[in-house]
């Protein structure tokens, strides 16, 4: 693929040296050069893609002041061109120059043309990551901010795409929750995302810490409601729970306690009572004793 562009250069080079050496000789001017075809009148609902051809050309011209091959194309006309793979005969009508020149040879004489039908189609964007968090800490959820694109583009490309990726996402070394600008990998080829008023798109990482466990002993039980004077024995308990590191260093006593409710507590004597543990979101309790005796006497408060 480089030899042939070095080639097409040499090509053009050669031409404008002999133009130049035709224009001081006084005689007509034959050259060789490659032009590219370009494409007019293609419907909104149709792309090429097939790779951009060029052409050799060969012209003989007098126009020794104002002649430029660079300034030559060869013009195809697609319209009323259905989808699929087309063929065309070029000939010296197909040639557009700004002066008047004799075209000799075209070669290829015959170029083709893949043309395909244009579809819009929404897609979800996935997020790739690579790396760790630091130890003692996991990746928790990973979402991408919009989390769906639409673009638009060949048949082709887009029916067999399933979701976009966006790029890989750095999580070596962690330990606490980021939210990152990303880029997508977005398919090649000529397509485009259809405007969303979207500046960009971001990754929402959520990191936690491990979950570590630890048992509170001595944990106090408190009475609400109470219409009646009432007894508890013991009155406080041990728990085990489990949880973030970060949350279970910071539980106390006034984060973490029992409670019992006696609004439906008539007098009587109640020998099993299980408290209820009053506890941050994100803490587990795995275990909790003794169960406790509560006595509400026929006395109101």
């Amino acid at each position: 693929m480089r030899i042939n562009v070095y080639f097409k250069v040499l090509a053009v080079v050669l031409a404008v040296f002999v133009w130049f050496l035709a224009r001081k000789s006084g005689e007509p001017i034959q050259m060789s050069f490659y032009a590219p075809v370009v494409f007019k009148n293609v419907s909104p609902s149709f792309q090429v893609t097939s790779d951009p051809p060029q052409v050799n050309i060969v012209v003989l011209t007098n126009s020794r002041d104002s002649f430029n091959p660079q300034e030559i194309q060869a013009v195809l006309d697609l319209d009323k061109a259905q989808e699929g793979t087309l063929s065309y005969v070029l000939t010296e009508n197909h040639i557009l120059s700004p002066v008047k020149v004799e075209i000799t040879r075209i070669n290829p004489s015959q170029i083709t043309v893949r043309l395909e039908e244009l579809i819009e189609k929404s897609f979800s964007i996935k997020p790739r990551y690579q790396g760790t968090p630091k130890k003692g800490y996991l990746m928790r959820d990973i979402r991408i901010i919009p989390d769906t694109l639409t673009m638009r583009g060949p048949r082709s490309v887009l029916e067999k795409l399933e979701h976009v990726s966006a790029h890989e996402i750095e999580l070596e070394g962690l330990k606490e929750s980021v939210t990152m600008r990303v880029d997508l990998d977005l398919p090649t080829g000529n397509v485009q995302i259809i405007d969303q008023n979207v500046d960009f798109y971001s990754a929402e990482i959520t990191i936690d810490s491990l979950p570590i466990k630890k048992r509170f002993s001595k944990v106090p039980v408190f009475l609400r409601n109470m219409d009646y004077v009432s007894v508890i024995n013991p009155g406080t308990f041990n728990v085990f729970v489990e949880g973030p590191e970060d949350l279970i260093q910071e539980l106390n006593m006034d984060k973490l306690y029992g409670e019992i409710d006696l609004s439906t507590f008539e007098p009587g004597e109640y020998p099993k009572v299980t408290p209820k543990v009053v506890k941050p979101d994100g803490i587990t309790v795995l275990q909790q004793w003794p169960i406790v005796s509560v006595w509400v006497k026929n006395e109101r408060n």
